[in-house]
């Protein structure tokens, strides 16, 4: 507690009378006389201005440092699109999900085919496709006819973190029969003579839908087929490919393909058909140079194999005129399934599979001027157990083929070309000539010629769409030269040459709805292919189309 001033001054008056009194104790008499009451005053004090003055300006810059947390922006927008201006837009082409095309013809023939696409949105797409063809010309030949039907469903689904897979599901039946036998003596039922292809395919693939930042690209793609046929022979085939690519600068490839391939047939007997492939390659890209090298190597029952893979591409003038030479190889599987595509008229029961070793050299020109596509070159190939097609003559006396393997050497010189000479009219072509040399050894395994391989061949086409897209018409021509063959009594052989001209066309007379034509064979020539097995005269096919 603190004294008010009053109080505190009457306190100190006291104490100064007190101290006078003790100090006065030598004054004469004991008494003291008080005139007045003590009157304490202070004198007036002289007042101070101070006037108030502002410290001197900082003029030193400070820097200044700012932590901003980072926050994710979640905001999703479309890129701008760059439109031309002054630059009337194009007409839109009407787009159709679905097409049906239905006929028959002469000789009797039936066929159909139709597919439909579905899509929602960005995140799921689909196509069902369905096709069935049936062709009968038994009249003129005993048994010559098929039957092929085929399916398709596929459908793309896209996930999130930039993933998206891949599923398809197919299913063939083709129905051949062997009518490969003389007709003036001998005589079978389409039973006797009937082998059916039973083909369930299923495929997949998981892979990044759009560019990674890392520029790392990745497929995992398992693929898996089972073949039956009329005789019980059977074979199961699983394959699974495992790809990733990584660009450097946005141009440079480095990429990696694993890839097991695993082949199981039976028929009398169990038969394996194991390679294992690793691909790795490094493609560099310049504009005026491209660069590839590489590797292929092969693991077959514990044995490797080795092959380079390595091109060069120079841009000689720009896109128009560019070189280029390369050196690859290849163990290529020959299965049932391989065989019985190239030739449908095969006896595999007691064939062996093997694979076919390609050592290949090539070089040319390519281009591309817009209007003109083409590519030209020559190659050089070794084909160690090159799967060869030899008659097979049976006790009843139907022709089918059996597989032989030998060592061919092939020099190769081809040429494709599409060019467009007017507006709406595109024509393309691809001549192929080979030339064979039977490898020799001096044993009894030589073969005398390359059973059932053209030396020659060529395919030719030309489209013109005319009335605005409401109608085209077409043309195509197919050449081969002669096949060599043995015939029963071990002589050697070659068929005539394969000259077929098709010709045909379509019109739609609503937006919707059309008809077609096709004109097949009209030269008649009735080449035999395969030893006893003539192709089908002249012959056409017509019905209606649509689309919606």
């Amino acid at each position: 507690m603190f004294l008010k001033p009053k109080y505190l001054l009457a306190a100190l008056t006291v104490f100064s009378l007190s101290q006078a009194a003790f100090a006065q104790k030598d004054l004469e008499g004991d008494n003291v006389t008080v005139v007045k009451a003590f009157d304490a005053q202070l004198l007036e004090a002289n007042k101070i201005n101070v006037p108030p003055t502002l410290p001197p300006l900082d003029t030193t810059t400070q820097k200044q440092s700012y932590t901003v947390p980072p926050h994710p922006s979640n905001i999703k927008y479309d890129p701008p699109k760059l439109r031309p201006l002054g630059m009337k837009a194009a007409p839109k082409e009407d787009a159709y999900n679905g097409y049906v095309k239905l006929g028959g013809g002469v000789p009797t023939s039936l066929y159909g085919e139709g597919g439909y696409f579905f899509k929602s949105d960005e995140k799921f797409d689909a196509k069902i496709w369905l096709k069935h063809h049936y062709l009968s010309a038994d009249k003129a030949v005993e048994n010559q006819k098929f039957q092929k039907t085929q399916g398709l469903v596929s459908t793309n689904i896209f996930l999130p973190n930039n993933l998206a897979t891949q599923v398809n599901i197919g299913y063939t039946y083709d129905r051949v029969q062997f009518y490969g036998y003389d007709h003036d003596s001998l005589e079978f039922s389409p039973e006797r003579t009937r082998q059916d292809y039973k083909i369930l395919d299923m495929s997949a693939r998981l892979y990044n839908s759009q560019r990674t930042d890392s520029d790392l690209n990745f497929a995992v793609t398992p693929k898996f087929y089972l073949l039956n046929d009329f005789y019980s022979n059977k074979e199961s085939h699983f394959e699974l490919g495992l790809s990733a690519t990584k660009w450097f600068n946005e141009k440079h490839a480095l990429r990696v393909n694993i890839r097991p391939d695993l082949t199981k047939f039976e028929d009398t007997l169990e038969q394996k058909l194991n390679n294992i492939y690793l691909q790795p390659s490094f493609t560099l890209h310049f504009d005026a140079l491209q660069f590839k090298i590489g590797g292929n190597f092969v693991n077959n029952r514990d044995e490797f194999s080795i092959f380079p893979d390595a091109e060069l591409t120079l841009r000689v003038w720009g896109d128009g005129i560019q070189a280029f030479a390369g050196i690859t190889g290849d163990l290529r599987k020959n299965t049932y399934r391989s065989l019985s595509e190239y030739n449908p008229f095969i006896q595999i029961r007691g064939s062996k599979l093997r694979n076919t070793r390609w050592d290949n050299y090539f070089g040319g020109v390519k281009g591309n001027f817009g209007w003109l596509e083409y590519n030209g070159q020559v190659g050089y190939s070794k084909a160690s157990d090159l799967a060869l097609h030899q008659t097979l003559f049976s006790n009843e006396g139907i022709t089918r083929f059996q597989v032989i393997y030998d060592t061919v050497k092939i020099f190769n010189i081809q040429g494709t070309i599409k060019i467009s000479p007017i507006k709406n009219l595109t024509v393309s072509g691809t001549l192929s000539q080979n030339v064979f040399d039977n490898e020799t050894t001096g044993t009894s395994a030589d073969e005398l010629a390359v059973w059932g391989l053209p030396e020659i061949e060529g395919n030719f086409a030309a489209l013109y769409t005319l009335l605005e897209g409401k109608a085209n018409l077409k043309a195509s021509l197919h050449m081969a030269d002669r096949i060599a063959f043995l015939d029963e009594p071990g002589n050697i052989h070659k068929s005539k040459a394969l000259v077929d001209l098709s010709l045909g066309g379509s019109y739609y007379f609503s937006k919707n709805v059309g008809v077609f034509l096709d004109l097949n064979n009209v030269l008649n020539n009735k080449r035999e292919r395969w030893y006893r097995y003539p192709t089908v005269g002249m012959n056409f096919l017509g019905g209606i189309v649509a689309r919606f």
